[in-house]
């Protein structure tokens, strides 16, 4: 399979079927935990100092941007795996 084939192939999050294990919860609570325990942390010290408001919209953006580009990263390595155990699972052909 070529690697434009590959990427244009949708890579599935989970695997299915009846034998599937259930991935671990404690990355996504964890995840929570963090976001929540720094938008508290954000909110008092804008509070505390007299900022305003809208600074809290800076912190925002940057967990946005930081959430996107991991679940980006996550996606463009599981293509990349698919790739490699494609071409290494093919026989040689001469």
């Amino acid at each position: 399979m070529s690697v434009h084939a590959a990427l244009a192939r949708p890579v599935l999050r989970t695997p299915r079927g009846r034998h599937a294990k259930p991935r671990p919860a404690w990355p996504r609570v964890a995840g929570r935990a963090v976001f929540l325990i720094s938008a508290v942390f954000c909110a008092v010290a804008v509070a505390g100092f007299g900022w305003p408001p809208v600074l809290l919209v800076v912190p925002a953006a940057a967990f946005a941007l930081l959430a996107a580009s991991v679940a980006k990263l996550r996606t463009a390595a599981r293509k990349i795996d698919t790739i490699f155990a494609e071409e290494l699972s093919e026989p040689e052909q001469h």
